[in-house]
């Protein structure tokens, strides 16, 4: 009885929280000094806060223990799920941007047995439900860099990630390199890169009731310091990148893929996957995530490690 009670309670609290739209909650760590030009982003459905404590000891996992989930692609909107109920670890932040360039981010700010699960999506549909059911199962909160372009196609599939209590970040609207080190496309002027933000911006602010700042992803990893120059005054403080790379976008099995990251994995890692069809990913999911709870660790959002 007590239980069903609290069960009705969490929910009636998510969605009051939900229709509550964006929020301005900051870190209240002694250490914090937020940046008085950080945007609010979106208010999670009910996040409580859970304590990470560091393992003793860590443990070795090996990709034969247990052959990967079969999965296929999907090529069809799912149906929005309630879910109430995403445990969270809150990361004391202990460095804010300084000047007016955004701040490169290869790990989260901390030396807890933390970690974020971010996932990419510009291209395909791909496992992207997949992903979303592995993560809801789970119990796991992620990040989603996410192109405009992608939202466009996919409006019900970035509803349900914020429904469901993930956080959702720009990947620029067409996908174009910044720099133009990883793609053909001319090297854009600052006019060009702000544009591609703001686009995606107004497309997926529109979708999860909030705006995307002040995280953003580029496309292919590629910045220099004008780009940082550039983003930054467009008030994208964070220029999110990734501690390790699954690699399954270059066609790593997902044995391969959960071995991979299970063995480079560490403290405030950012951990970067795909939700393409081109990436096996998606099957690799509830395996890292199994073997790093059984390593110790928690799982975070960035607006979450960094109080916004």
């Amino acid at each position: 009885m007590r239980s069903a009670r609290r069960l009705r309670l969490s929910s009636m609290i998510a969605a009051a929280m939900l229709m509550a739209g964006c929020a301005t909650t900051r870190s209240t760590a002694p250490d914090v000094t937020p940046s008085s030009s950080a945007t609010s982003t979106c208010t999670s459905t009910t996040m409580p806060s859970t304590t990470s404590t560091s393992s003793s000891s860590t443990s070795s996992t090996s990709s034969s223990a247990v052959a990967p989930t079969t999965v296929s692609p999907t090529t069809v909107s799912p149906t929005t799920v309630t879910r109430t109920t995403v445990p969270r670890t809150t990361v004391p932040a202990t460095t804010t941007p300084s000047g007016p360039s955004s701040a490169t981010v290869w790990r989260l700010p901390t030396s807890q047995h933390v970690v974020a699960i971010t996932f990419d999506a510009g291209s395909d549909l791909g496992y992207t439900q997949s992903v979303l059911d592995t993560l809801a199962a789970k119990g796991v909160a992620a990040s989603f860099g996410i192109t405009g372009a992608w939202a466009d196609a996919h409006p019900a599939e970035v509803r349900r990630m914020a429904a469901e209590g993930h956080q959702v970040i720009n990947h620029t609207y067409t996908h174009h390199s910044f720099t133009g080190a990883s793609a053909t496309n001319p090297i854009l002027t600052t006019a060009g890169r702000q544009a591609e933000l703001a686009r995606a911006e107004a497309t997926l602010s529109a979708l999860i009731g909030c705006s995307t700042k002040p995280f953003w992803r580029p496309p292919y990893g590629d910045t220099n310091a004008s780009v940082l120059a550039d983003v930054g005054a467009a008030g994208y403080r964070y220029t999110i990148m990734w501690t390790v790379d699954s690699q399954g976008w270059k066609g790593l099995p997902a044995a391969d893929i959960v071995t991979r990251v299970l063995s480079l994995a560490s403290p405030g890692a950012i951990l970067a996957f795909h939700v393409g069809s081109a990436s096996q990913d998606a099957l690799a999911l509830a395996q890292i995530i199994d073997g790093l709870r059984a390593q110790g660790y928690t799982f975070t959002t960035l607006g979450d490690a960094y109080g916004l």
